[in-house]
C-alpha cells in the first residue's frame, strides 16, 4: 500500500491514477463504482483528466512549498 508522501501531500497511487486504492471489497451489495449508464464517455473522460491534472497541479505546488521551507 502506498504510504502519503510528505512533499507532494499525496499518495503515488493517488497521483498516478486519480484515486486511492480500496483495500477491501465492500461490505454491501451495491457496486464499488456508481453507475454510468446516461453519462457519455467523453464527459467521463474529460473528468478523469482534469481530476489528474488538478493532482499534477497539486503536487507540484506542494513540491515546491516543502523546496521553499527546506531553504529556510
Amino acid at each position: 500500500m502506498s504510504s502519503i508522501n510528505a512533499s507532494i501531500g499525496m499518495t503515488p497511487f493517488q497521483l498516478h491514477l486519480g484515486r486511492n486504492p480500496h483495500v477491501l471489497p465492500p461490505l454491501d451489495k451495491q457496486p464499488a463504482f456508481p453507475t454510468v449508464d446516461n453519462v457519455p464517455e467523453d464527459l467521463l473522460a474529460h473528468t478523469l483528466i482534469s481530476q489528474l491534472e488538478h493532482d499534477d497541479m497539486q503536487a507540484q505546488d506542494n513540491l515546491l512549498a516543502a523546496k521553499a521551507s527546506q531553504a529556510a
